[in-house]
């Protein structure tokens, strides 16, 4: 029960992280750098309110030290999907309990997520945090992941447990091939898929083989192959979602048509009602009566 529950605790900051991961990418594709380096305008002379050094401080700022910022959720989502299930990049020893990996969330959500991608990044910012909450409770309770119990072993992380009973785990029921999941998984990423599949043919035939070490070797990769493809694919497809929604499908504001005097502060026309243009209404001002008097004066001249 206690590793179920740690394990749930896991899944959850995993996927916390594998949201900031798509933030990450849709905050990217709105503030993309750019790929503009000059040469031929640079010269070797000061100009005016810009020195000759500067001439690619664009470049500088899109791809130095001061792009990191963007690049925050990024970084983090990265590394949270990777320290919960690290197939490829082999993270050492981290996070070992809950209380660690607690900090990491809570950090993901204040540096990574909020301020990024608006109500999105909130949502998801608090969410990590809320996670981070958990896994304090689970550091309490003494609860751990799969992955946390291994790391008390194991100095290197393997994406699929190895069992220590050789003989077991080199028995031919006990090796599978994960048909069904590499199928599946290349609806999220073809290519990842077709290589968990070409993983999974190859399992079935070194069982035929007897070569076992070599099915259970084929075995993990082809569980690695399709977990990757999947979330990837997750990654690629909840990008391209939030992106296809929001790149100008958004509906604008309504915009309440101007009646006269509506509350414009003198942006707008003025219906005269109001008493404040003077000359338009009846409003008591006194421009009537000497635009009057005007009228009578040049109608006498004339007669003069």
């Amino acid at each position: 029960m206690q590793k179920a529950a740690g394990n749930a605790i896991g899944f959850l900051g995993r996927s916390s992280s594998q949201f900031t991961l798509i933030i990450g990418v849709v905050y990217w594709y709105y503030h993309h750098p750019k790929m503009h380096l000059k040469f031929s305008k640079c010269g070797w002379e000061d100009t005016a309110g810009s020195k000759w050094v500067d001439c690619n401080q664009e470049w500088a700022s899109n791809f130095g030290m001061a792009s990191l910022p963007f690049m925050t959720p990024l970084i983090v989502g990265l590394v949270g999907i990777f320290m919960y299930r690290p197939m490829l990049l082999q993270v050492h020893g981290f996070p070992k309990n809950f209380l660690q990996y607690s900090l990491f969330l809570i950090f993901q959500g204040l540096f990574a997520n909020f301020g990024f991608c608006g109500k999105l990044g909130v949502l998801n910012g608090w969410f990590s945090v809320f996670v981070g909450i958990l896994a304090l409770f689970g550091q309490v309770l003494g609860l751990e992941t799969d992955r946390m119990l291994k790391l008390k072993g194991h100095k290197m992380i393997d994406c699929v447990p190895e069992d220590t009973d050789v003989s077991r785990s080199l028995s031919e029921d006990r090796i599978k091939d994960y048909y069904p999941w590499t199928v599946m998984s290349t609806v999220f990423c073809p290519i990842l898929g077709g290589i968990g599949i070409y993983e999974s043919y190859q399992v079935k035939k070194l069982k035929k083989r007897s070569d076992l070490e070599g099915a259970r070797q084929a075995s993990q990769n082809a569980a690695k192959w399709g977990l990757w493809a999947i979330m990837i694919g997750m990654v690629l497809i909840g990008s391209l979602t939030i992106i296809g929604v929001t790149n100008g499908r958004v509906a604008p504001q309504p915009v309440d048509a101007d009646d006269g005097d509506d509350g414009d502060y003198g942006y707008g026309g003025d219906d005269g009602d109001d008493g404040d243009d003077g000359d338009d209404g009846d409003d008591g001002d006194g421009d009537d009566d000497a635009d009057d008097t005007t009228a009578r004066r040049l109608r006498y001249r004339l007669r003069v």
